[in-house]
């Protein structure tokens, strides 16, 4: 009788043992890496006797205790499934792990098991920026007061990953823009498609402008040029990507609405659509990137929703500086304003034509871009006011160009990326840390900018604003960086009419001052 019990509750008490540590590792209980050795087992394997097992099965064993990893806290655990299955299950790689967007893998698969999709990971940035203007009189009248102040200029968290071995995702979320929240990128990437490569649907940025493609992280200014006014950004559509064997050359071509709003969507009866594709070459690659040598060019054409165009609706780029308070659209919004621009344009479409170029000579590197916009204006007075009917049949030409240079103190390089075209993350050779506060890497940069919104009917003004700027780079993911910035704006004969700006300002030629400092880190 007594070995009767025992039979039949040994295995019962067995298995509610193994369920018990089996949940207590599905809540939080950690596993062991991929790589690590393992230890020893302090606690015998429980067996259960005179049960059956088929073939290359094993008997079933607690669990392992914790396992601490390299940055000094427990692995997260398997789930309670996970004990009863046949063989070792899928495990992720330990520690950050870049991807192709260049942000860490932090965040394991979900939910464990054989099976290594959905993959999920998590990445985010905050940028804290103050900025200072000093004006003249003459500025202050043309732009309006630059005020001064301190916020955050971007606040992003992101998910991205794979749902299979074929499509990746990415999902982005920015709190500190225009909408608060508003939507940055939205798509998913079909991989592997036949004659097309990757592509790409969703909410994302238009193949244009090497500057533009590369994340505002890995730039080596606050903001980016003057020249981000004429760019198409993000907009929602399709697009194909991809790059050949010997990866020298790369190409993007997109389709997508005109405009979008705060959350990636377009609604308009007439326009509302566009085109536009990039090109590169990598003719030098050598020494592990700490020479390169690039080239590309871009085009865009676009019909702009409603057939209005404007230039330079919002702040921030002209000068490179700005910031915004409140919520776009409410009583409380306010913004550094751009001090050229154009409203309200009758166009049917606009083109756009680009060149890029790029070197990297160990720390010191150069980087130039050029842009020419041709504005074809309706032939349709319809819903356009008198000021406006004079421009109607033109094509007023805008453009610019701006030129950069950059030299690490500390020895480092700028890191290139050969498959998308772009510059990635820098690496310091050393970071700061403790008994070294100020390690990590120093670059010193400068850049030259033009911009021009004068042609026939059209006159938005000129800008010209060269760019001194430090940044620290106190490890991968920690960067200050301070730049100062003298403006020149130019009206046309020295006073702009008001008419002829589509504003309710005049333009006088003025100088103005800008300053700014930023800290940022990203995950």
């Amino acid at each position: 009788m007594n070995n009767w019990i025992l039979k039949r509750t040994i295995p019962a008490w067995a298995i509610v043992f193994s369920a018990f540590f089996g949940a207590n590792s599905l809540f939080g209980s950690p596993f062991q890496g991929p790589d690590e050795a393992t230890p020893a087992q302090t606690v015998p394997p429980v067996v259960v006797p005179d049960t059956p097992r088929s073939n290359n099965t094993r008997p079933l064993v607690p669990p392992l205790g914790p396992q601490p990893n390299e940055y000094g806290e427990p692995n997260p655990g398997p789930g309670l499934f996970d004990r009863f299955r046949e063989g070792s299950g899928m495990v992720p790689p330990e520690g950050p792990q870049p991807n192709q967007y260049g942000e860490p893998m932090v965040l394991p698969p979900l939910a464990g098991g054989a099976k290594k999709y959905p993959l999920v990971q998590i990445g985010g940035v905050f940028s804290a920026n103050s900025v200072w203007y000093t004006q003249d009189e003459q500025n202050i009248k043309s732009a309006g007061d630059e005020p001064t102040g301190t916020g955050f200029k971007r606040v992003r968290l992101t998910a991205f990953g794979s749902v299979s071995e074929n499509i990746d995702y990415r999902m982005q979320v920015d709190f500190a823009g225009f909408g608060r929240p508003s939507i940055t990128d939205l798509y998913m990437d079909v991989k592997e498609v036949p004659l097309l490569g990757r592509v790409r649907i969703g909410h994302f940025k238009q193949p244009f402008s090497l500057e533009e493609m590369t994340s505002f992280r890995f730039n080596p200014f606050i903001d980016r040029s003057s020249q981000f006014l004429f760019n198409p950004v993000r907009r929602t559509g399709v697009g194909f990507y991809d790059w050949d064997e010997e990866e020298k050359w790369t190409w993007f071509f997109s389709a997508f609405r005109g405009a979008n709003d705060f959350y990636g969507d377009d609604l308009t009866d007439t326009g509302g659509v566009g085109g536009a594709g990039r090109i590169t070459h990598c003719f030098l690659y050598e020494m592990d990137g700490a020479e390169v040598l690039h080239a590309g060019a871009s085009y865009a054409i676009v019909a702009p929703s409603n057939n209005i165009l404007n230039i330079g609706r919002f702040g921030g780029n002209a000068p490179e500086l700005g910031l915004i308070q409140g919520q776009y659209g409410t009583a409380s919004f306010q913004q550094n304003q751009n001090m050229i621009w154009a409203f309200n344009m009758p166009a049917d479409y606009f083109q756009y034509f680009h060149l890029e170029a790029a070197m990297v000579k160990g720390p010191l590197s150069l980087q130039a871009e050029g842009d020419l916009v041709q504005v074809t204006m309706s032939n349709n007075a319809k819903n356009f006011n008198d000021k406006n009917l004079k421009s109607l049949g033109t094509s007023p030409i805008a453009g610019g160009f701006y030129v950069f240079a950059t030299y690490f103190l500390t020895g480092e390089h700028r890191v290139y990326d050969r498959n998308l075209a772009v510059f990635d993350r820098i690496r310091p050779k050393t970071n700061s840390a403790k008994g070294n506060p100020f390690g990590g890497a120093w670059e010193a940069a400068v850049r030259f900018n033009y911009m021009t919104l004068n042609s026939q009917q059209i006159s938005g003004g000129k800008i010209m604003t060269p760019t001194f700027a430090l940044n620290w780079y106190l490890n991968p993911y920690t960067k200050f960086s301070f730049n100062y910035i003298p403006v020149w704006l130019e009206a046309p004969n020295g006073l702009q009419l008001t008419n002829d700006r589509n504003s309710k300002q005049p333009m006088y030629n003025s100088r103005a001052d800008a300053y700014g400092l930023q800290a940022q880190i990203d995950f």
